[in-house]
């Protein structure tokens, strides 16, 4: 759960990014800070370290943002003035919430052993009894403990055909 702050500064950049009609541009930065955070600890360690000053921090997030939005810019330099930069993957994590929230797209996560590719994302949604599949967002993460399959989580639920389960499952039977 994001704080209360992060959920505010969300709300503020993307009615901003509404007005400059800059929306989607904001949304691709935020995805990617939401992305890296949750993919590199290094970046969690670059957010929190307060021995980093602040514009470094800015340099080392842009650099990681190809093309960055202005609006973007302009958040980092509200974040460093306010001195609320380690709240930056809250507030990316908070807006990309919120896109999807107006956009209608649900999140959908599919854990594999391995990357799929969107053949197999596809089939795997199949399992999922959705009228409009192109308003789901799969986030593959990857776990090797499964062995193979997959599992799905998706709004609330969680559809487990992994073969960890089924070896689990097949314990439990030759055990009774």
């Amino acid at each position: 759960m994001q704080s209360r702050a992060a959920v505010r500064y969300a709300k503020a950049i993307y009615e901003i990014a509404l007005e400059e009609n800059s929306v989607k541009e904001l949304y691709n930065d935020m995805d990617i800070i939401k992305s890296v955070y949750f993919d590199s600890l290094d970046f969690k360690n670059l957010l929190s370290n307060s021995l980093i000053n602040h514009e470094e921090k800015k340099k080392a997030i842009l650099l990681l943002i190809k093309n960055n939005s202005a609006l973007t810019d302009k958040l980092l330099d509200l974040l460093i003035y306010n001195k609320r930069v380690p709240l930056l993957a809250d507030v990316a994590i908070s807006f990309v919430d919120l896109y999807n929230k107006y956009n209608n797209i649900k999140e959908a996560t599919v854990i594999t052993a391995s990357p799929i590719n969107s053949d197999l994302q596809f089939q795997i949604l199949s399992k999922i009894n959705v009228s409009d599949i192109k308003s789901i967002r799969i986030t593959n993460e990857l776990d090797p403990e499964i062995i193979g399959g997959f599992i799905l989580r998706y709004d609330g639920k969680q559809y487990n055909a992994s073969v960890k389960q089924n070896i689990n499952n097949l314990k439990k039977e030759l055990t009774n």
